[in-house]
């Protein structure tokens, strides 16, 4: 089975460099950024309001390689990968969880960046932390 998937658009970001991006989007809160959805999805953000979360899934298009175990930064332990959020894994799909501050036009500015400029977007989700428990 080959699977394939296509943006549906790019992460405009403050961070150039893998060095410069925190491990994680919480550790970002009031950092911003923007999704520039290209033209043939823009239908699809309508209904995205500015003060929701949601989940942006995206492509990890910097990573080289990956190995199934892999040491956490946290802990130095050596974890198998999928218990990790290392960005080198079999699939270098990414996933951050952000707040949308505007909507205007193709663009969608968010709050919680922690994704390289010109990163690739899959999908994005609305979050409920209802749908979505944290705990």
């Amino acid at each position: 089975m080959e699977i394939i998937m296509r943006p549906i658009g790019y992460i405009r970001s403050p961070f150039k460099e893998k060095k410069e991006i925190p491990r994680q989007s919480t550790l970002a809160e009031n950092q911003r950024a923007k999704i520039e959805i290209l033209e043939e999805y823009q239908e699809g953000i309508e209904d995205i309001k500015a003060g929701s979360h949601g989940i942006v899934l995206f492509y990890f298009h910097q990573s080289e390689g990956y190995a199934l175990k892999t040491v956490s930064r946290k802990t130095q332990e050596r974890l198998g990968v999928f218990s990790t959020r290392s960005p080198n894994r079999p699939n270098g799909i990414g996933m951050s969880i952000v707040k949308f501050t505007r909507i205007e036009g193709n663009c969608i500015e968010f709050q919680g960046v922690d994704m390289l400029d010109n990163t690739p977007v899959l999908d994005i989700k609305p979050y409920d932390q209802t749908l979505n428990p944290t705990g």
